[in-house]
């Protein structure tokens, strides 16, 4: 049986809604629009009528969490921890996980509070629908500053290039586009390196190709033939 929580430590307003909505965002992930008070309360270790003195009821909790997981600025963060001078992989694998981390939040929410989003859009009848799309400028930036001491490694600018890192990273995630197939992290950024197409054969791999070739057309011409029989014929 959970103790009753102890006086709340004092907090300015803003930083009680903070810690309340921090407590709150898994607890809206797992449970949605069902999660109750009591147990946000709980999570956050203070008295259920602390949650009132910030938030005038459950639903502004709720939308508060929504904003919270829509907010790119811890993503940003994340971005601006990573070490541009790596290797392009190793950058690249970090901002796909990092991405990674922020998208299956959204999606998770999103989900739990029937939000069709995406966010902003005019359609979506969802009562916790955030207004408008999040501002993703610092976060394309961020991750543009990233790539471009690798720029003699990219085809597109490096602008152009996080602009495709986030269409690419964003659709292979995605559970619905990808029918439940979404790939992992290390297959995006083979994607991103290398597209679809194999890697062009070296100049020694194209020689010896036309070695082989040249002594298949000298071999014996009985050997030959039966090598161009159909699999299964006498």
């Amino acid at each position: 049986m959970p103790q009753p929580p102890t006086r709340a430590t004092p907090l300015p307003p803003e930083a009680r809604r903070a810690a309340i909505v921090a407590a709150a965002v898994p607890l809206v992930c797992d449970h949605g629009a069902a999660v109750t008070t009591r147990e946000i309360a709980e999570a956050a270790g203070i008295a259920e009528g602390t949650i009132f003195r910030v938030f005038p009821d459950k639903d502004a909790v709720i939308t508060a969490v929504v904003t919270s997981v829509l907010d790119p600025a811890p993503y940003v963060a994340e971005l601006r921890r990573i070490d541009p001078f790596g290797s392009l992989e190793e950058v690249l694998t970090q901002a796909v996980d990092a991405m990674r981390r922020r998208l299956e939040s959204v999606w998770q929410i999103m989900w739990m509070l029937r939000i069709s989003g995406p966010p902003g859009a005019a359609r979506d009848t969802s009562q916790f629908a955030p207004g408008s799309r999040p501002d993703l400028t610092d976060a394309t930036n961020t991750l543009a500053a990233l790539l471009q001491p690798h720029g003699a490694r990219l085809r597109l600018e490096p602008a152009e290039a996080a602009r495709m890192f986030r269409l690419i990273t964003f659709s292979s995630a995605h559970p619905a586009i990808t029918e439940g197939q979404t790939l992992s992290t290390p297959e995006i950024v083979d994607l991103l390196l290398h597209g679809i197409s194999a890697p062009a054969p070296t100049a020694d791999e194209t020689v010896s190709a036309r070695s082989t070739r040249g002594t298949e057309s000298t071999a014996d011409p009985a050997l030959h033939d039966a090598h161009s029989l159909p699999v299964g014929a006498p």
